[in-house]
């Protein structure tokens, strides 16, 4: 299961830090149509821009679940930019199935299993 050896660096600890910079294309194309759809903000300038990346499920619904072939293991993974929305319930039912507490909504749609 997982593909690495328990007692060795995981592909995780390889790729601990995704910080990659902003795409200055897609950045200024921004703008641009900010600029057009807003002409108000004719004198708009950038001050700073990010660059982040944004982990996805094929369904687009979030991870949260335990993993039955390792007990143990919750995830909390996939929110597709979601996160800020429905992070302090994500947090809670994590934190539920972590501790195994009555889950504070039914976790069945953010199962891990619907994806295998």
């Amino acid at each position: 299961m997982g593909g690495w050896a328990f007692d060795r660096e995981s592909p995780f600890e390889r790729m601990r830090i995704l910080d990659p910079a902003a795409d200055a294309t897609i950045v200024e194309e921004g703008l641009a149509a900010m600029r057009r759809e807003y002409p108000a903000l004719a004198n708009l300038r950038l001050a700073q821009s990010w660059g982040g990346m944004i982990d996805s499920t094929p369904d687009a619904i979030p991870v949260i679940s335990t993993v039955a072939k390792l007990p143990g293991l919750v995830l909390s993974a996939g929110y597709s930019a979601h996160g800020f929305g429905i992070g302090p319930g994500a947090g809670r039912l994590a934190a539920d199935l972590a501790t195994e507490a009555t889950p504070v909504v039914d976790p069945t749609p953010y199962r891990y299993s619907r994806l295998g």
